[in-house]
């Protein structure tokens, strides 16, 4: 596995909007992940059906990875993304999906469909020391242009425009071209899309957006995932997954929480 330079990465976040890690992931472990995710894609097909999942746009989206093949713990335990991430968002923040995403022959959305991943905040000034999100992309498959990369605006993200027109940031955009095993970390507030996939194969990447701790994730980890695999992460995992974010359901325990997160969050109480 790679070392990372954390702040050179956070710098290009902060210019760029993304960085490029190669070799994020070891060879063992994309092979591992990809017969992982093939299974998963058959079983989808075979439970959905995959002329319904295409209906809804939901064939090729493997959801909730976290409660499925332990081969995808690594990436919320040892990946050298976590150390940008948590520099740039802190020690509170949530994991807010966990997908793969694959493109199959013929599909893309390139280039009209251009959206950013946390559409709620979009256009919403931040504080330069403080973003929403940061995502970390996987590739398990060698990605090029012809095959369906992931276009990115480079600088997008510090824009405030919440509806930029499509045929302005088509110029503007590159494709992230990567190896399998690579990662590409971003800023969650750049604007990208993905490609045309003109090749006679898939190509599958695994999406893992993290955000701060006030924004509401797509699912409730704690629930969606089996309670004895969420005991065999680690204790930044759970964190990811939500355990120290679940929201108090009686008062005993929302007293308890706020005397043992110290004086500041019990002194937040007296007004």
């Amino acid at each position: 596995m790679s070392s990372v330079d954390i702040s050179s990465s956070i710098a290009q976040i902060e210019s760029a909007g993304y960085v490029v890690l190669p070799g994020a992931l070891p060879p063992e472990s994309v092979t591992e992940i990809s017969t992982a995710l093939d299974a998963m894609l058959k079983a989808d097909d075979e439970a959905w059906g995959a002329e319904r999942l295409v209906e809804i746009r939901e064939r090729g989206a493997q959801r909730n990875l976290a409660a499925a093949d332990r081969s995808f713990a690594r990436l919320l335990e040892d990946s050298p993304a976590l150390e940008i991430v948590d520099a740039m968002l802190g020690p509170r923040a949530i994991l807010n999906c966990f997908d793969a995403l694959t493109l199959f022959p013929g599909q893309g959305r390139y280039p009209w469909d251009y959206h950013t991943d946390l559409m709620d905040v979009t256009g919403v000034a931040f504080p330069p020391s403080r973003i929403p999100g940061v995502n970390v992309l996987y590739y398990v498959d060698r990605v090029r242009e012809e095959n369906g990369a992931t276009w990115v605006v480079p600088g997008s993200h510090l824009t405030l425009v919440d509806a930029p027109d499509p045929e302005v940031m088509a110029p503007l955009s590159v494709p992230l071209e990567v190896e399998p095993g690579d990662a590409v970390v971003f800023d969650a507030r750049i604007w990208h899309c993905a490609g045309t996939n003109g090749s006679d194969v898939p190509r599958t990447l695994i999406k893992t957006l993290f955000t701060s701790h006030w924004y509401r994730p797509q699912m409730d980890f704690t629930r969606a995932v089996p309670a004895e695999v969420l005991a065999a992460f680690d204790d930044r995992a759970r964190r990811y997954l939500g355990v120290e974010n679940v929201p108090p359901v009686t008062v005993e325990e929302l007293r308890m929480r706020l005397f043992q997160g110290g004086g500041g969050a019990m002194s937040a109480t007296k007004g």
